[in-house]
Parts: structure tokens; C-alpha cells; sequence
């Protein structure tokens, strides 16, 4: 009877009134819901609806941010070398791993995130995104990273800022001018360029930061870099157009110790070895033509293999120069001997220049002149008064000139070899501290 009664007191209730209660009970549920703490969630979850999200539009962001706008998009780029592994001068090139960081903003991505400060993008789901089409202008052969997996990463955050980092492995142009070498200085640039785009539609700048280029490891086995210069340029080309290009020029000098050591010192001390045919008696004919050929041999076979490892250029180069002139005087020191060797076999009476280039007509008529020359006897006195028989004293004329040629050698190949050495060590030291 009482849910008689009930039911047919609510008959008597107006509908609009039950309407908006029922509405009312809707509206308090839902703010209710709203305030209420919903526990913990899983943010891993929620990162990967967040990524599916952005992934399912590939259409719309596989293009530049402003593609369809006539602003470009600026590229904020940094360049981190983690090392130098080799510079050839015979390839004119140079060897390097880099990491390279890109920043843009794209707002299309960014609207997308609410609730997360930053979405992580591996290599795999990157191939979904745009990415600038960045290229090395002077590169000979590059490669990615790819231990364990590509070393490639993309971060987009709630302000629309995207961060694009990769490693990469480079074997990059280095012409050089080697006139100097080894004291020579060469500059190795890294230049980065968009392919695709025009400077209309991309723009690369280096990034503001205070050092948008960092070197890690500054010290090389042959060259110390001295410092870097970067610039922001546009490059122009025939069919392509006008791009924006980046370009970061590394100053590098040669470390000398080496050169030193391996090339400079040896071919001193055979020069110096040289020298010591002067001291040698003028008689002595096998021992100072064996020194002087030796001499000559090794210093000829140390130019070689100096200029085997540069390249064949057309112009001399600072070792050119003492290689040359050790040749010359280890060369001029055999020379010495020959000319010593010929004033020892004139006589007097005669001119020597004439008795070292001419043949006696009549060798027959000198040997029998000798002949009789040694059967004849000068009669010597002596102190007991006693009358003995002397041969005649030989011509020591030419060996007196032989003397006096290697008396002067010894001074006049070490007062010049010394001079060569202050004149070349000043100049190309000063060229090289300049």
C-alpha cells in the first residue's frame, strides 16, 4: 500500500521538475569527478598515447614547420667533436667523429602535449617526423653510429622546441698548402648545408650558446688545434639556388718534434760524417771514397722516404729545401777527395790545372825517364867525410796542395753549414711562431 502511495504522490510531481533534477544529479557527478584524486597512473601509458597521437598525423607533420607560410624555419645547430683520429696529407683529408645537435621549433607538435614537460623519440619513430636535410659539402665518406642501435634521438617539448641529436663519423676535405713542411700551419673546415631546402624555407644558424663548437680532445699526434673561427654564410649554386650553410674552421699546427727527431738530427750528423774524410790522410783512397759514397746513399734514401709519405705537388717544400742542400754537401765532400786525390798526383814546373785535365803524350818516355831518374844518385857528404850515393828526393808539390785543399775544407764546410742552418731555422721558425 505504502508504494501505492509513493508512486502515485510522484504522479503528481510536474515532469520539467524531475528533468532538471536529474540534470542536476549529472552536472554534481561530473565536477565531482573532476576533483576527485584518480589515483596512480601509468606514464608510460600515457607517453605512448601521446606518441601514437602524433604519429598517427604523418601527413601533416613529415614537411617543414612553416612549409606552407613564407617565414623560414631557423635551425639552431652545435657541433661537439669528440676526437680527431687522423689527418693525411697524401689524401688531403681528415678524420673525425662528431656529435651534432639541431633545435627548431614546431608548434604543430607541441599543442599536442598537455600533461608530460618532454616526448622522447627513438630512431625507429623518428622516420615518421621531419628532420632537416642537413648535409657536409666537403665530405669524402660519412657514417652513422649504429652500436648497439643508431645513435639518433629527437626530444619535443610542451613549448614546441624540437631537439635533434646525432653521431657521426666523417672523413672530410682538407686542401693544404705544404710549402712549409714540416713547419706549416693548415686550416680544416666543417661545413654543413641544408640539400633541399632554399634559404626561403630553411635557415641554419649557429646556436647562441657560448660555445656552439667544442673540441674535446685538442691535442693530436702531429698537429695541436690552436683555436676555431665559425661562420654563417650562403652558398649559391647554378641549378639549386641559394642555401643557408654553416661552416666552423679549425687552425691546426704541426708539432715538430718528430721532424726532429726522425729527419733532421740523422741527416745532420751525415753530413757531419762527411766531414770526416777531411781528416783522413790523402793516400787514403778506398776508406774516404767508401765514406763519400755511404754519405751520399743514406741521405738520397732518407729524401725518399720523406717524400713518400706527402703528396707529388709541383712546389718545394721546407724539407726539400735541407734534404737538398745535405745532398749538396755530402756530395761536395766526395767531390773534395777527387780533386785532392789529383793535385796529390801533380808535379812542379807545370801548370796543375793542365796536368789534372790532359794525358801525357808519351807514357812510354815517362816510364823510361823514371827508370832513369831512379838509377841516378846524388852524391851526399856526410859527417865522417864519407861520400854516399842519394836518391832524389820525389815532387811533393801536389801533395802540399792536396794538403792545403783539405786544410781549408775542414773549415769551410762546417763555417757554411752552419750558416745554411741560421738562415733556414731563423726564417721558417719565424714563419711558423708568425
Amino acid at each position: 500500500m505504502k508504494g501505492l502511495n509513493i508512486i502515485s504522490h510522484l504522479s503528481t510531481i510536474p515532469t520539467s521538475f524531475v528533468v532538471c533534477y536529474i540534470y542536476l544529479i549529472f552536472v554534481t557527478a561530473e565536477v565531482v569527478a573532476q576533483h576527485v584524486p584518480r589515483g596512480n597512473q601509468n606514464p608510460t601509458r600515457k607517453r605512448t598515447d601521446f606518441l601514437e597521437l602524433l604519429l598517427g598525423d604523418q601527413n601533416d607533420i613529415k614537411s617543414p614547420p612553416n612549409y606552407d607560410s613564407n617565414d623560414p624555419v631557423y635551425i639552431d645547430c652545435e657541433l661537439l667533436i669528440d676526437s680527431v683520429d687522423a689527418i693525411s696529407e697524401v689524401s688531403m683529408d681528415f678524420t673525425l667523429s662528431v656529435s651534432i645537435h639541431l633545435r627548431w621549433v614546431d608548434h604543430r607538435l607541441g599543442r599536442q602535449l598537455r600533461d608530460i614537460e618532454y616526448l622522447e623519440f627513438d630512431a625507429h619513430n623518428m622516420e615518421n617526423l621531419w628532420v632537416p636535410d642537413i648535409f657536409f659539402p666537403n665530405e669524402k665518406k660519412a657514417s652513422f653510429h649504429n652500436v648497439m642501435m643508431e645513435n639518433r634521438m629527437l626530444r619535443l617539448y610542451q613549448t614546441g622546441i624540437v631537439s635533434y641529436s646525432t653521431r657521426l663519423s666523417l672523413i672530410l676535405s682538407c686542401p693544404m698548402n705544404l710549402r712549409s713542411y714540416p713547419f706549416d700551419k693548415q686550416v680544416c673546415s666543417v661545413k654543413i648545408e641544408s640539400f633541399g631546402y632554399t634559404e626561403h624555407h630553411l635557415v641554419l644558424r649557429w646556436a647562441n650558446d657560448s660555445e656552439p663548437v667544442v673540441i674535446e680532445e685538442r691535442n693530436l699526434p702531429q698537429f695541436e688545434v690552436q683555436g676555431h673561427t665559425i661562420e654563417n654564410y650562403t652558398e649559391s649554386h647554378r641549378i639549386r639556388g641559394n642555401h643557408s650553410c654553416l661552416r666552423a674552421d679549425f687552425h691546426l699546427a704541426r708539432n715538430i718534434g718528430h721532424y726532429i727527431i726522425q729527419m733532421y738530427i740523422p741527416s745532420f750528423l751525415i753530413v757531419m760524417l762527411s766531414w770526416v774524410s777531411f781528416w783522413l790522410n790523402v793516400g787514403s783512397v778506398p776508406g774516404r771514397v767508401s765514406l763519400g759514397v755511404l754519405s751520399v746513399l743514406t741521405i738520397s734514401t732518407q729524401s725518399s722516404s720523406v717524400n713518400a709519405a706527402l703528396p707529388q705537388v709541383s712546389y718545394t717544400k721546407a724539407i726539400d729545401i735541407w734534404m737538398a742542400t745535405c745532398l749538396v754537401f755530402v756530395f761536395a765532400a766526395l767531390i773534395e777527395f777527387a780533386i785532392a786525390n789529383a793535385l796529390n798526383r801533380c808535379t812542379a814546373g807545370r801548370s796543375i790545372v793542365k796536368q789534372m785535365f790532359t794525358i801525357p803524350d808519351n807514357l812510354r818516355e815517362q816510364n823510361e825517364n823514371v827508370s832513369k831518374n831512379q838509377n841516378q844518385r846524388d852524391s851526399v857528404v856526410n859527417k865522417d867525410g864519407q861520400v854516399q850515393l842519394q836518391s832524389p828526393l820525389p815532387d811533393k808539390t801536389g801533395y802540399i796542395y792536396a794538403m792545403y785543399l783539405d786544410l781549408a775544407s775542414r773549415v769551410f764546410f762546417p763555417a757554411m753549414f752552419v750558416a745554411f742552418n741560421v738562415v733556414y731555422w731563423v726564417y721558417y721558425l719565424n714563419l711558423n711562431l708568425s
